[in-house]
């Protein structure tokens, strides 16, 4: 009885036997692992919607060898740019080896200052091939296996997707009001359903909220302007999962990012090209004081933020030089992600400007405001 036990369990659940758990951090919606490059531990990012890339300041660390090809990639804001591509033995991430990757060397040292970590890399969907890989957002684990099918539980959504031409970028269709639409499904993006502003014409009504200033930086481009946000249902195939985040982008292409994803098990099945999603309980949430700050210079400013009443009285590009007690009339980098972690932990604040006016913001699910 045991022994035929054993073996119904080997057959019913094989993902649990050869698959790897790596666990990861999420920083401003990245999911970042641990990667081993001779012995030495890196930050990378884990970008279903990218090429694989590594920074240029590894250059000398690892034994790449230079392939024929030449890597033209068109980032999110639609910036173009040569690269050349090199591939590398062996990623160890965790306990997995991911045996010889293409990639490309690029500068991305924009993204550590952002992250507020030193992030090395961003490993790509090129390098998911032939696998599943299992993203648990609750326990922060990502699960990698050989397992050709996954467990579905009640309420799941089963997405079938392409694959781009090298990269193997996931694309997939979604319905929102009555449109058919084009996406990449991007764990690199920290969004809900970002549109491209034509399609977003084509299906937004009159109540939205409106960000302005700087919306989105990749690896070639910045974007700036202004985004509209607003709360709509959503479809995959027949299967309704409700109202969502959607906003509008200067960005080309239309993006599923991981404000989305937080809300589910997402299983991304490279080897039958299909994803699941299994519900995990959480709901959409848009938490925010409605502003956003960077270091210029040595000053501390306002970078990107909610046009309303509210903060009708602050401006793009104003100098801060006080959060709460902290003085930051002197900023750099180390107290940019200081101020962050403020941000992310409280729900009340008081920022002082250089004309010594005080504002008091409360941090909202800003979707309220739709209501």
């Amino acid at each position: 009885m045991k022994f035929n036990s054993l073996i119904i369990l080997l057959l019913l659940c094989p993902f649990f036997f050869k698959a790897t758990v790596i666990p990861f951090e999420l920083i401003e919606g990245k999911i970042v692992l641990n990667v081993t490059i001779k012995n030495d531990q890196h930050h990378f990012i884990f970008d279903t919607g990218a090429f694989t890339i590594i920074s240029d300041e590894l250059k000398d660390k690892i034994n790449a060898k230079k392939s024929n090809i030449i890597f033209e990639a068109i980032d999110a804001n639609n910036a173009k740019s040569k690269m050349d591509v090199f591939m590398i033995n062996t990623l160890k991430v965790a306990d997995l080896n991911i045996k010889n990757v293409n990639f490309s060397f690029a500068d991305i040292s924009w993204i550590s200052s952002r992250a507020c970590k030193k992030i090395s890399g961003i490993l790509g969907a090129n390098m998911m091939k032939d696998k599943m890989w299992q993203i648990d957002f609750k326990n922060k684990t990502l699960t990698v296996s050989d397992k050709t099918e996954a467990d579905l539980s009640s309420g799941s959504v089963n997405i079938p997707f392409t694959e781009e031409k090298f990269t193997s970028v996931p694309k997939i269709e979604v319905k929102i009001r009555g449109q058919i639409l084009d996406y990449v499904f991007d764990t690199g993006s920290g969004m809900g359903f970002s549109l491209n502003q034509q399609s977003y014409n084509k299906i937004k009504d009159h109540d939205f909220l409106i960000f302005e200033g700087l919306l989105a930086q990749s690896l070639n481009s910045i974007s700036k302007g202004e985004k509209e946000v607003d709360v709509m249902e959503v479809q995959f195939g027949n299967i309704n999962v409700g109202n969502q985040i959607i906003d509008s982008s200067l960005d080309t292409v239309n993006l599923v990012g991981t404000k989305f994803m937080e809300n589910y098990v997402v299983v991304l099945d490279f080897i039958n090209k299909k994803i699941i999603l299994n519900p995990n309980g959480n709901k959409s949430e848009y938490n925010s004081f409605g502003i956003s700050f960077t270091v210029n210079k040595g000053n501390l400013i306002i970078v990107n933020k909610l046009k309303n009443n509210q903060l009708s009285e602050l401006n793009l590009g104003e100098r801060i030089i006080k959060v709460n007690t902290l003085d930051v009339s002197k900023a750099n980098e180390d107290m940019l992600c200081e101020i962050k972690k403020m941000l992310n932990e409280a729900k009340v604040i008081t920022i002082e400007n250089e004309s010594h006016q005080n504002f008091t913001l409360e941090k909202k699910n800003i979707l309220e405001l739709l209501n």
